[in-house]
C-alpha cells in the first residue's frame, strides 16, 4: 500500500531528543502512516523557544499531525498555537503544559548536582518502566540518554521545571488528544487534568503503561493514533461509530 503523505505524524521526542526510541511505533503505524521523528541537537543548550526555531524548518509541506512526547509537550503546544500551515491535529503523550513537579520547586537548583549516570542506569531503566521493564528496552533507553551530553540533559530538565504554556494551550482550536500512562511515575495525572480543564473537548485516552508509553505498548499507541486521525479526517464516520457504540 502506498503511503498517503496526508497522513504524516511528526513526532517530537522526549528528554533525550535523539529520536532512536520509536522504531517499533513506526512499524506499527506503517504502511498507512509515515512517522517523521525530529531529533534535537546532541550538544547544544537550546531552550524551548530555540528548539521551536529548530523544528519549524523541518515541518512537512503537506498535512501532518504532531505527536509531542513528555519533554516536548510544551513544544507541541507552542507550535500548534502558531497555527502552522497544514497542521491538522495535536497529540500529547505523557506530558504537561507547565512544571509537572510543582511540589518540588527547589529542584531546579539541585539539577546540576544530580548523579546522572546512576539515574540512567537504575532510575530510568526500572522506575520509569515499572513492570514493563525489559533488558532490550533498558538498553535502548540507556543508549539514547548516553548519546546526549550531560549538560544538555540537565539544561533541558531545568527548562521543564520553568515552563508554562497553559495560556497558549487554552487558545488552541485544532483537534486534540492526550495519551495518558496509568502507571506513569513521573508525569502524574493532574497534568492531563489541568489541560483537560482548559480544553474540555480534548480526547483523554488512559492506557495501562509506564511513562515510556510509546516504547512499552507501541501497538496500542499506534491503534489509538490511527483511530484519532481517521476520525478527524472522516468526521461523518466518527459520528456513525458513536451512534453504533
Amino acid at each position: 500500500m502506498k503511503i498517503n503523505m496526508a497522513h504524516t505524524i511528526v513526532l517530537l521526542p522526549g528528554l533525550d531528543g535523539t529520536g532512536i526510541l520509536y522504531q517499533q511505533l513506526a512499524q506499527q503505524l506503517a504502511p498507512e502512516y509515515e512517522l517523521q521523528v525530529i531529533a534535537y541537537p546532541l550538544d547544544q543548550l537550546l531552550d524551548y523557544s530555540e528548539l521551536l526555531d529548530f523544528i519549524r524548518p523541518q515541518l512537512p509541506e503537506h498535512p501532518f499531525v504532531v505527536l509531542a512526547e513528555s519533554f516536548s509537550g510544551p513544544l507541541g503546544i507552542l507550535l500548534a498555537a502558531e497555527q502552522p500551515h497544514n497542521l491538522t491535529a495535536l497529540v500529547l503523550c505523557a506530558t504537561f503544559g507547565r512544571n509537572p513537579l510543582p511540589a518540588f520547586k527547589g529542584l531546579i537548583h539541585a539539577v546540576d548536582k544530580l548523579p546522572w549516570n546512576e539515574l540512567v542506569h537504575h532510575w530510568t531503566a526500572l522506575w520509569l518502566q515499572g513492570r514493563y521493564a525489559s533488558a532490550e528496552l533498558s538498553a535502548l533507553l540507556e543508549k539514547a540518554l548516553t548519546m546526549v551530553s550531560e549538560p544538555v540533559i540537565k539544561y533541558r530538565a531545568k527548562q521543564v521545571l520553568q515552563v508554562d504554556v497553559l495560556k497558549e494551550f487554552a487558545t488552541l482550536t485544532l483537534p486534540l488528544m492526550y495519551l495518558q500512562a496509568r502507571q506513569d511515575r513521573l508525569i502524574w495525572a493532574f497534568n492531563a487534568k489541568a489541560l483537560l480543564q482548559l480544553q474540555p473537548d480534548m480526547q483523554l485516552i488512559r492506557l495501562d503503561a509506564p511513562h515510556f508509553l510509546l516504547q512499552a505498548i507501541p501497538e496500542q499507541a499506534a491503534a489509538q493514533l490511527k483511530q484519532f486521525i481517521q476520525h478527524q479526517l472522516n468526521p461523518r464516520r466518527a459520528t456513525e461509530d458513536a451512534v453504533l457504540a
